[in-house]
C-alpha cells in the first residue's frame, strides 16, 4: 500500500507520528511519500498532484480539523471532488487516526474490488 502525505504548514510537528502510524499499519517507509503545502488551501492541489502524478492508493492531509475558514471549507470541497474523480481515499487530520482512516479505506476499497462480480486486478496507474 502506498500513501501520500500532504503536510500543511503548521502541522510538520506531527509528521513523525503520522509516518510511524502508517508504518505500524503495514506501510513500508519507501511507500510513504511526503510533500509540503504552504497553506490549507494548497492542500487540494497537492492532493491532485498525488492523484495525477503518482500511484498512491490514498492521501493523508495533515491539517488541523475543525477550522471553519473559507480556505478550509474550499479544501474540503476540492478534496471531496478529487476523491470521487480519482477513486482515491483522502483522510484529513494531524493524528494517527487520519493515517488509520486512510489505510482502512484502502483496505475496504481493495476488498470490495476483489469481491466485484467481474473483478480483474486493478491497474493503479490507470486509476490514479
Amino acid at each position: 500500500m502506498k500513501i501520500g502525505v500532504v503536510v500543511v504548514r503548521g502541522c510538520a510537528e506531527y509528521l513523525t507520528a503520522t509516518v510511524e502510524s502508517l508504518k505500524a499499519l503495514g506501510c513500508s517507509e519507501q511507500n510513504i511519500l511526503v510533500r509540503h503545502a504552504p497553506s490549507v488551501f494548497n492542500a487540494t492541489m497537492a492532493t491532485q498532484f498525488f492523484a495525477e502524478y503518482t500511484d498512491v492508493d490514498a492521501v493523508v492531509i495533515m491539517a488541523h480539523q475543525g477550522d471553519s475558514s473559507p480556505e478550509y471549507n474550499a479544501m474540503l470541497d476540492g478534496v471531496t471532488k478529487i476523491q470521487i474523480a480519482w477513486n482515491m481515499p483522502v483522510a484529513i487530520g494531524c493524528d494517527s487516526a487520519a493515517a488509520a482512516d486512510a489505510v482502512e479505506m484502502v483496505t475496504m476499497q481493495n476488498e470490495m474490488e476483489a469481491a466485484a462480480p467481474e473483478y480483474t486486478a486493478p491497474d493503479r496507474m490507470s486509476i490514479n
